[in-house]
């Protein structure tokens, strides 16, 4: 059996070079009408040419991805539709993040993620319309874990996992199939940054089978699946949640209880794998916390005397519960917002109990101001709490490029510039916290909130490079996906919930991973609701390794698939980037039998 594209119409974004371009001919050389994207005109031209000499069908498109319309509409005008989509244009601009600019931070999302966003919603009603599309994102090892230098691309690249997962379930219905990639390939981007030797063996034809064996119609389904795939060695990855600790929500869960069952907390020999939300059992996590005992305290407890706090958002729900808390435990709190009621409420209400505190009235996207509010009142700066947010949710149907921007913008950037801030402070005394905000839409996708999932995800990946560049400088830098009843879920959840799952539960891990008494867990993330703690990783199946003497076959593909994504005894858990590649390195020296497999 051999798998045809006739019929199939492709656009590939990206394709004057690198995987674009070896996408490109692979679809081609099997049928397909292929739409080469490139904003150079020059080499989408030469690919075309390739393609036409060798009898196949294609078109040059030298719109930008942001200009997702223009991009589908050269599909539909040449071939009369489409049917297959990879997001596969991207560009590098490395800086370490305290000089990093924030035009290097708004061209990477702009291309990243606002380019796939704009090119999948122009051919998404399409896709509805004929019951079928296959949609394939490119994120990388940087976005899962992290990179030096990299904290743009991270947060883009991450930012693509969180929207795929999405999309996987917006799409189910109408045979709408995403899957993400995390490629290790020789490309233009690459080459910079890579030894050659090593790209010698990165070739994008060890990447480009394992795509279209997704995208065929026959093939297996990897919607809403992670795949690090490069020189003939492919697994897939997937989350891994820790069994975590259970607490009683009474007086007793502060940070020094988080402090006392941190072991517990952080142990995985009872690991779950979840695939949605729906599968947080928040029911039985409820009836657990109340059932507990109360909270054996650590000793000495954790404080913040003489620390000054940042927090954004912090005018109600969560926020406003991590800012009474810090004050509490000593701290000096600026309190963001952009509601200047709703801060001065809480700045009142701290004053009012014997604490300090003020104001910083702005978006949090100003980050430049709201530390200087602190560094006016205070005189320094030792937390930040990244928390401010927004939700407009929408079918990806019905959702409006205003809607994508903003959500982005509050979230996403807003964390950026917060971080960019208060960089070089806590570089300079090296010392700093800093904690930012995921939701568990971010780790397993939501129907209807693909902006929120994307940003969500994004601020993964930014955080983990800010734990990589920070750890010398002594700022650890973590990650929560909390559940909790605020103005945000109030409009979706029902009364009892709201009551069940305050923000009060979430704020004693957030005082913990910001203290002092912290020292080791950084680029963590940690999933919580309602008294219940737990740490979430990546888990990657033990993989299959093609020999790399010549290319593996998309037949090759479904022939092993089970021991592609198989979780067994050789699943490995990587936390870095260099531990991802340590596997694909290894089958550079797979020179196999050159049997190819049989289908």
């Amino acid at each position: 059996m051999s798998l045809s594209f006739k019929g199939h119409t492709v656009v590939v974004t990206g394709a004057g070079g690198g995987l674009g371009k070896t996408y490109s001919l692979l679809f081609a050389s099997r049928g397909a009408n292929v739409v080469v994207n490139d904003f150079d005109g020059a080499a989408a031209q030469k690919v075309v040419d390739q393609i036409l000499q060798a009898g196949g069908k294609a078109v040059v498109n030298t719109s930008s991805v942001t200009d997702g319309n223009a991009v589908i509409q050269s599909a539909v005008n040449a071939f009369g539709g489409v049917t297959i989509l990879i997001n596969n244009a991207g560009i590098l601009r490395d800086k370490g993040f305290k000089n990093m600019s924030d035009k290097e931070w708004d061209q990477i999302t702009e291309v990243h993620l606002k380019g796939a966003f704009a090119c999948t919603k122009a051919a998404w009603p399409i896709f509805r319309k004929q019951k079928f599309g296959r949609i394939v994102n490119t994120a990388s090892a940087a976005g899962l874990y992290g990179n030096f230098g990299q904290a743009n691309y991270s947060a883009a690249k991450m930012g693509l996992v969180g929207f795929t997962k999405t999309l996987a379930f917006e799409g189910a219905k109408y045979n709408i199939k995403s899957v993400v990639i995390a490629p290790m390939a020789a490309s233009a981007m690459t080459e910079t940054i890579m030894p050659p030797e090593m790209l010698a063996n990165l070739k994008p034809e060890f990447v480009a089978p394992f795509v279209a064996a997704v995208c065929h119609p026959d093939g297996p389904d990897a919607s809403g699946r992670i795949f690090e795939v490069g020189a003939g060695f492919i697994a897939e990855v997937r989350w891994e949640q820790s069994k975590g600790a259970v607490f009683k929500n009474d007086a007793t869960f502060t940070p020094s209880a988080v402090k006392a069952k941190w072991s517990e907390i952080t142990n995985f020999d009872q690991p779950k794998h979840l695939k949605s939300i729906a599968d947080i059992d928040m029911k039985k996590i409820h009836e657990a916390a109340s059932k507990a005992s109360p909270n054996p305290q650590a000793s000495p407890g954790v404080r913040f005397d003489g620390k000054t706090v940042i927090v954004t958002g912090a005018g109600a729900g969560l926020g406003r519960a991590y800012a009474l808390m810090y004050s509490k435990l000593g701290a000096n709190v600026v309190v963001n917002d952009v509601s200047e009621r709703g801060a001065k409420l809480v700045v009142d209400e701290i004053v009012k109990a014997g604490g300090r505190a003020t104001t910083a009235i702005c978006s949090a996207e100003d980050g430049e101001t709201i530390v200087k509010a602190a560094l006016d009142k205070f005189g320094g700066v030792h937390v930040l709490v990244a928390n401010a947010g927004i939700l407009r949710d929408k079918s990806f149907t019905a959702m409006s490029e205003q809607e994508w921007d903003i959500v982005l913008a509050v979230h996403l950037r807003g964390t950026y510039k917060c971080a960019k801030a208060v960089w070089p402070l806590f570089q300079k005394q090296k010392y700093g916290r800093i904690l930012t905000t995921c939701s568990p839409t971010g780790v397993y996708g939501n129907f209807g909130q693909a902006n929120y999932a994307t940003a969500k995800a994004g601020i993964t990946g930014l955080t983990r490079t800010l734990a990589i560049e920070g750890q010398k400088y002594n700022i650890l830098a973590n990650v929560i996906a909390p559940t909790a009843g605020t103005a945000m879920t109030e409009t979706v959840w029902p009364e009892e919930m709201l009551k069940a799952f305050t923000p009060n539960h979430i704020a004693p891990l957030v005082g913990y991973l910001t203290s002092e008494d912290n020292v080791d867990a950084t680029g963590c993330l940690f999933e919580l609701s309602g008294g219940w703690i737990a740490q979430t990783r990546w888990q990657r199946s033990g993989g299959y390794g093609f020999p790399t003497v010549k290319p593996y076959t998309p037949e090759d593909v479904i022939v092993k698939w089970k021991e592609i994504t198989v979780f067994d005894e050789r699943s490995t858990h990587p936390t870095s980037t260099s531990e991802a590649l340590q596997q694909i390195v290894e089958n550079f020296e797979n020179k196999g039998d050159g049997v190819k497999a049989k289908l």
